[in-house]
This record gives structure tokens, sequence and C-alpha cells, in this order.
């Protein structure tokens, strides 16, 4: 008796669940090209290494954003 009453929840619930068991088993075996940054370890030491350069602009949208608060917060007052 308790398996009848629980199929229509399954049947709620199964198409979703199959949704995301595809992606994760889509994502899971998905090839990436040779050349994906995500293959290769970005260390600062590297003299190819770009991480310090998006380091230096990732500080300056910082300094821009609290400048930008700054001007924000004066014009206000």
């Amino acid at each position: 008796m308790i398996a009848y009453r629980a199929v229509p929840y399954l049947l709620v619930a199964a198409p979703p669940v199959i949704v995301v068991l595809t992606i994760l088993i889509g994502g899971c075996t998905m090839t990436r090209t040779a050349n994906d940054p995500v293959d290769r370890v970005r260390l600062y030491s590297n003299p190819d290494s770009r991480a310090g350069d998006e380091l230096i602009l990732e500080l300056d949208r910082r300094a821009a954003r609290e400048q930008l608060r700054r001007i924000i917060q004066e014009a206000q007052r």
C-alpha cells in the first residue's frame, strides 16, 4: 500500500533527477582542449604566468570601486 502512494511523487521527481544526473555525468566526461588554462597550474613564479597581471587588475578594480564609493558619499553629503 505504501508503495502505491509513493508512485505519483516518484513520477514527479524522476525528470528533474534525470536532468541533474545527465548534467553531472556530461560534465565529468567532457573533454578539454590541450591549451585549456584549467589544465595548467598558474604560479606567480612562472615567467609566462598571467596570474600576477590578473591580481594587479583586480587590485586596480578594487581601488577604483573604493574611490567611486568615496565620491558618491561626498556627493550625497
